[in-house]
C-alpha cells in the first residue's frame, strides 16, 4: 500500500441536545468551529423554546465537553446529558432545574480543560493524566494562568490506548511506525499527548512517520481505501472507530510491558493495561497503557451545582440510562468513582461522598 500525500483536513465540531436534538456539523478552521458550536448551543435552547415555550423560556444550556463521534466521549457525554436533563425536569427543587444538558464535540481532552478553564463550557471529559498535567502546570494550554482551577467530579472508566492499523501494513511492533502514514489525533486531544509520551519511550519522534492530525472518523475512509495506514485513540472499548473498519481487515499494535512501565513510572495515571482478547472480534489480546476517564468542573461552580452534578450522575434514572446504552457505561458506577483522581475533588462533590460513606 503506497502512501499518498496528506490532504488537507478539518475538524468538525457539533453539540447535541441531551434530549437528542442532531444539529449540523459543519468543517472549518478552529476559531469558526468555537464560534459555530456555539451558535449550535444556541439552536438548541431555540428549539426548546419552540417545543417547550412555557417550561424552557429559563433554561440554560449546561455544556458537557466530550470528543469525536467516533470514539467514547461524544455518547458518554451525550448520555451525561440526557441524564442530566431528565433528572432536572424530576427534581422539582433541585438546583440544576434550570439547565438542559448539552452534549458538544470537541478535539478532545486538553479542549475540553480549556473550555472549563475559561468558562466555554460548564464540564468535561478529561483524562486523569491530562488532567494531573494541567492542574501541576507541566501542559499548557491557553489561561494557563488559571489552569490549577479545574476540579474532579468523579472518575468514569478506564481509556485503553489502541494503535489501529491495516493487517496488509506490515506493522506488527511499534517500530514498525516508522515511515508509516498514521493519524495521530487533532491538537488539543489527549490521544495526541500521550501519543507523543509513547513516541518518546520509544526513542522516536513524530518526524518518525507521516503523520495525520485526524480525529478517527476522517480516517475511516482513508483506511478503506489504503491512503493511510492507521490511527491511534486513547478511548474507552469497543470504540465504533475500530469496530467499523473489521471489513477492511485491521489489527492492534502492542505496547509492550517494559516500555507501559517506564511511561508508569514517570507518568503514574497511565498505568499498563490491556485490551482483552474478542473485544474486537478475531483480535487477541494485546497489552497498552491505561488512563481513567474524570468528568472536571471547575472550581468557580458552586458547591450546590457541583453536588447536584454528582447525584444525578450516580443517579437511579442516569445510570440506568448509561447502562442500558452504551458497554462502557456500565463502567460508571458509584463504587469506582474515586479510582484514579489525579486532581482534587470539588468541594460539592466531596460532600456528596462523604454523605455516602466514601470520604472521611
Amino acid at each position: 500500500m503506497m502512501p499518498i500525500p496528506a490532504d488537507p483536513a478539518s475538524p468538525k465540531n457539533s453539540a447535541t441536545c441531551g434530549m437528542s436534538f442532531p444539529l449540523l456539523s459543519y468543517p472549518c478552521c478552529r476559531t469558526s468551529i468555537k464560534l459555530f458550536s456555539r451558535l449550535q448551543t444556541l439552536l438548541v435552547c431555540f428549539s426548546l423554546l419552540l417545543i417547550y415555550p412555557l417550561s424552557a423560556q429559563a433554561m440554560k444550556p449546561f455544556r458537557i465537553g466530550t470528543g469525536g463521534k467516533t470514539g467514547v466521549y461524544y455518547p458518554i457525554g451525550k448520555l451525561m446529558a440526557m441524564g442530566l436533563t431528565s433528572y432536572a425536569q424530576r427534581q422539582e427543587n433541585s438546583v440544576l432545574k434550570d439547565y438542559i444538558g448539552v452534549a458538544q464535540n470537541s478535539a478532545g481532552s486538553i479542549e475540553n480543560a480549556q473550555g472549563i478553564v475559561s468558562g466555554e463550557i460548564e464540564a468535561g471529559l478529561v483524562q486523569a493524566d491530562i488532567a494531573a498535567r494541567i492542574f501541576g502546570g507541566e501542559l499548557d494550554i491557553q489561561n494557563s494562568r488559571d489552569s490549577n482551577s479545574i476540579r474532579a467530579i468523579a472518575s468514569l472508566y478506564a481509556e485503553k490506548f489502541q494503535i489501529v492499523v491495516r493487517k496488509d501494513a506490515g506493522i506488527q511492533r511499534f517500530s514498525d511506525l516508522k515511515g508509516k502514514k498514521i493519524s495521530i489525533d487533532e491538537p488539543g486531544s489527549g490521544t495526541l499527548a500521550v501519543m507523543r509520551i509513547i513516541l518518546a519511550a520509544h526513542d522516536m519522534t513524530e518526524n518518525d512517520l507521516i503523520p495525520l492530525y485526524l480525529k478517527p472518523v476522517f480516517t475511516h475512509d482513508k483506511i478503506a481505501g489504503g491512503q493511510i495506514h492507521g490511527f491511534v485513540m486513547m478511548a474507552g472499548v469497543p470504540m465504533a472507530a475500530v469496530t467499523d473498519l473489521q471489513d477492511t481487515g485491521v489489527s492492534l499494535v502492542p505496547i509492550e510491558a517494559p516500555v507501559a512501565d517506564r511511561i508508569y513510572r514517570q507518568y503514574p495515571f497511565l498505568f499498563p493495561g490491556t485490551i482483552a482478547a474478542d473485544v474486537y472480534p478475531g483480535i487477541p489480546a494485546i497489552p497498552t497503557v491505561e488512563v481513567y476517564a474524570l468528568l472536571v468542573v471547575n472550581e468557580r461552580m458552586s458547591v450546590d451545582v457541583a453536588y447536584a452534578l454528582t447525584e444525578m450522575l450516580f443517579s437511579e434514572g442516569t445510570s440506568r440510562l448509561l447502562h442500558d446504552e452504551n458497554v462502557q457505561g456500565r463502567a460508571i458506577t458509584l463504587a469506582t468513582a474515586l479510582n484514579g483522581i489525579s486532581i482534587p475533588l470539588h468541594p460539592g462533590a466531596k460532600k456528596f461522598y462523604r454523605e455516602q460513606k466514601m470520604l472521611e
